[in-house]
């Protein structure tokens, strides 16, 4: 059987990120149900069963692609930050980013502005690299999600494209 101990273990200063435990199934519902983390990703807050299969196609990354997503625990009080990671989501976007590693975040409310995304993203990136994702790294951002731009730029990733996503602008980036 595949599990958390499978996933490798990436640390920062602040952030302690591994590979997804049962246990962290409450704090992450939580999370994706609050609104201020939901705006500008779907722009509704999840149902628990949304949240559910969300938590198990984590593993299923990692079985299946190699990467996934990692939960970012905060070294100092042990505190579920969020998620970040990659993914393959067989998006129906024009440009395509299909075959490309997403990079992908979402961290508690509690833990905004603190830094963490960047630490967090930055971190994952190297790892990407290291694995040889090099350029073919890809991001989607809400054109409203300013923070997250900020984030996706400091980490390297450039404005690609504009498309529409699930109804909404959005911007395509990827790897300098």
């Amino acid at each position: 059987m595949i599990g958390a101990d499978n996933i490798p273990i990436v640390e920062t200063n602040r952030l302690l990120l591994r590979g997804h435990r049962l246990d962290d199934f409450p704090a992450i519902f939580e999370m994706w149900r609050d609104p201020t983390v939901t705006r500008f990703i779907g722009g509704q807050p999840r149902s628990e069963e949304d949240c559910w299969s969300k938590f198990l196609r984590a593993a299923g990354f990692w079985t299946h692609l190699g990467y996934g997503y990692w939960i970012a625990e905060e070294k100092a009080t042990g505190s579920v930050v969020g998620e970040l990671g990659f993914g393959e989501f067989k998006r129906d976007l024009s440009p395509s980013i299909r075959g490309e590693p997403e990079a992908g975040w979402a961290l508690a409310a509690p833990f905004h502005g603190k830094g963490y995304a960047s630490e967090g993203v930055e971190a994952i990136v190297k790892w990407g690299d290291a694995k040889g994702f090099g350029a073919r790294m890809s991001c989607i951002i809400d054109t409203e999600n300013k923070a997250s731009i900020r984030v996706a730029e400091k980490c390297g990733f450039s404005e690609t494209a504009r498309t529409t996503y699930h109804g909404a602008p959005t911007i395509i980036f990827h790897r300098d």
